[in-house]
């Protein structure tokens, strides 16, 4: 029986953008077998820190710019990438407060056009009513955990 491939380690940096209503930004994401919903971010390339990658990303797919929090969560998954390989995540959240801007989508490379299918702000409420997966799995208390108490 042959060895299994080595997973591909991937440090990532993700994002909680929560608008002035307490709603958060999910891209869906869609693939032949499987949709489902996760918040922007990416990869953290060699040279940068987390909070470098995640100023990136924010800036390559939404177009927003603000002021970072420090790290709000992190989570370690394993996950079957898009190309069949077992990824092995480092992920760290940051969270940015916005008003709800119009998200520019003129950064996005060529793959996230391809996979991601809808962006949309949702509520708590709205995300644990979604029909496919979330990741993180825990968003939605995330999200309740984050939003300013009315």
């Amino acid at each position: 029986m042959p060895d299994e491939p080595e997973p591909l380690r991937r440090p990532s940096a993700r994002l909680v953008i929560l608008d002035d209503d307490g709603r958060a930004l999910l891209f869906r994401f869609r693939f032949p077998d499987r949709t489902f919903w996760a918040t922007p971010g990416g990869a953290v390339d060699d040279g940068e820190t987390y909070e470098q990658a995640a100023r990136r990303e924010l800036a390559e797919e939404t177009g927003l710019t603000g002021e970072l929090s420090a790290e709000v969560h992190r989570r370690y998954t394993v996950f079957c990438g898009h190309q069949g390989s077992r990824v092995e995540a480092d992920e760290r959240y940051f969270c940015l407060r916005t008003d709800g801007a119009d998200i520019d989508r003129s950064g996005w490379e060529d793959i996230e056009r391809e996979m991601i299918d809808r962006v949309s702000w949702f509520t708590p409420g709205e995300i644990r009513a979604l029909p496919d997966d979330v990741f993180p799995e825990n968003f939605a208390d995330l999200v309740e955990h984050l939003s300013p108490r009315s």
